[in-house]
């Protein structure tokens, strides 16, 4: 069956990123609009015209690649109710102590807070709406192979590498158990797999490109902060100098959205320097993430942010929790 998926990859994801074309990222799949993660969130995302859908992805305690946005696991599934002997001293629960079997058993509803149990979005898809199932790697890659196949359509992926540093001091390498599950479907060959490997962490980048032999798309992600967990310096890597010094092993960046731009008290925006700067060295600019129901301050609605985004700022891509409005956008120009 393996076998099968993999010969099936190679004729369907072929495809290119041609310069001047905008591309539209949907962060956690539809997230807007349904539990973030879920098969439904990504099917949703795929039908609505995305053409990268994300997988942010974490360890099991036996070393599987689980689609998961944070390192815990109480702000979306009902872990503290099936396993309440499980929490850390932290009051946490955290993947990488519950082995798939484990996980499976869980029940995964759109994202709340674990204090009080109150969604994290309330106007978003309700906690008690809909329920899933957690989600390896290697089972959304299939997923999305099958949406692909049945729609003549070439969405590709967009694997973001969580904690690489945490991981490490678990005694995991969750970088080579990624680079494995990807490889093993065909992606990372050559610059035209659709299939980009993003990090908070240039060291995990660097593996990619100089220890897996990675011959893909790797995306740099900056935080607000000054330094990632493993030393990686957000503000000199935003600098001219830093962007160059990172285009030698990266092909793509995501800076946050105030590091692209900001609007004033009068909702005017205020372009950065970051993409000129981003492009002069090759390096392709995405950024987001776009979220209808959390604009950015004094940003007065969704289609100001997508004008400043691409008309002012000139970023090649967007990551957003809502991708149809992104794409209806980019049609409308």
């Amino acid at each position: 069956m393996k076998f099968m998926w993999m010969v099936f990859l190679f004729w369907t994801v072929p495809a290119s990123l041609s310069a001047g074309e905008h591309h539209v990222f949907a962060h956690r799949g539809a997230s807007g609009y349904l539990p973030e993660h879920s098969l439904p969130a990504k099917a949703m995302a795929h039908a609505q015209g995305a053409d990268f859908l994300e997988q942010d992805v974490v360890l099991t305690k036996e070393g599987v690649p689980l689609v998961l946005h944070d390192i815990h696991l109480d702000s979306i599934t009902d872990v503290a109710r099936r396993f309440p002997d499980r929490k850390r001293e932290d009051g946490r629960y955290y993947a990488i102590d519950f082995t798939l079997a484990e996980i499976k058993q869980l029940q995964a509803t759109q994202r709340f807070s674990p204090r009080t149990g109150k969604p994290v979005a309330p106007e978003r898809f309700p906690i008690d709406g809909y329920t899933d199932q957690l989600h390896t790697l290697e089972e959304e890659i299939r997923f999305i192979q099958g949406l692909n196949f049945s729609t003549r359509r070439n969405v590709g992926l967009f694997t973001e590498i969580k904690q690489p540093t945490f991981h490490q001091q678990a005694g995991q390498d969750i970088a080579k158990a990624v680079y494995e599950v990807l490889s093993r479907y065909g992606y990372g060959q050559n610059k035209d797999s659709v299939c980009w490997v993003q990090c908070f962490e240039r060291s995990t980048l660097q593996r990619f490109r100089d220890e897996f032999k990675w011959n893909g798309r790797l995306m740099m992600i900056f935080a607000a902060g000054k330094k990632g967990a493993d030393g990686s310096d957000y503000e000199f890597l935003a600098t001219p100098a830093g962007l160059e010094e990172l285009s030698k092993s990266v092909d793509g960046v995501f800076p946050n959205l105030a590091r692209v731009v900001t609007w004033d008290q009068s909702g005017h925006p205020h372009v950065s320097e970051f993409t000129k700067s981003a492009h002069a060295t090759g390096l392709r600019v995405i950024t987001g993430v776009l979220r209808r129901d959390a604009l950015p301050g004094n940003c007065p609605t969704l289609d100001a942010l997508h004008d400043a985004l691409f008309n002012q700022a000139g970023v090649d891509d967007v990551c957003t929790d809502y991708p149809d409005l992104s794409v209806r956008w980019l049609q409308s120009q």
